[in-house]
């Protein structure tokens, strides 16, 4: 069952970060680069969520990350992870996030999660709510020398916007 989710799951990934379906794994066991443990590369993404976001301690990035990382098929810095995860933490300042399942494979780890926070600060435009929101995603990440050297993040953007209070209004003439 695990193994059938981790398909779903990163096709899913696959399908939403580059507009086709390739599959980054085969349905056959994938065999692990040298050095590779799939409890260590489980540990280093658990360690990133806990440390980063629920303890809001941003240095784990330059511990964890390669200086440049691939971010859903861009090529970021760590400032920019960085950045990215103090938008979440300023705007939430009571953000958790809870990993509900972790699977790894090869050199790749897949990660569910719930997050939940009350928004006291801008986020995305809006402007502070004190609404409380929750919302799901599933990560996977490629680990490189003991160093997360690839990401790609889907989650329910559209829930926590509405849950926040925005609304969507299609371009004119459609």
């Amino acid at each position: 069952m695990r193994q059938k989710w981790l398909l779903f799951c990163i096709g899913v990934v696959d399908v939403i970060g580059s507009g086709g379906f390739q599959p980054l794994c085969a349905t056959t066991p994938v065999q692990r680069p040298a050095g590779t443990n799939g409890e260590q590369v489980k540990t280093l993404v658990r360690r990133w969520i806990e440390q980063g976001f629920n303890r809001r301690d941003l240095r784990v990035v330059d511990e964890l990350f390669f200086p440049e990382v691939i971010v859903n098929g861009q090529r970021v810095s760590r400032p920019a992870v960085k950045q990215s995860m103090s938008r979440f933490i300023t705007a939430f300042p009571d953000l958790h996030v809870t990993i509900t399942d972790v699977v790894a494979e090869g050199d790749k780890v897949a990660i569910w999660y719930s997050v939940q926070g009350t928004q006291t600060g801008e986020f995305e435009g809006i402007p502070a709510s004190g609404k409380q929101a929750r919302w799901y995603g599933a990560d996977l990440f490629r680990i490189e020398k003991g160093k997360i050297a690839e990401c790609r993040f889907v989650d329910d953007a559209l829930g926590l916007l509405r849950q926040l209070g925005a609304t969507l209004t299609p371009p004119r003439g459609q």
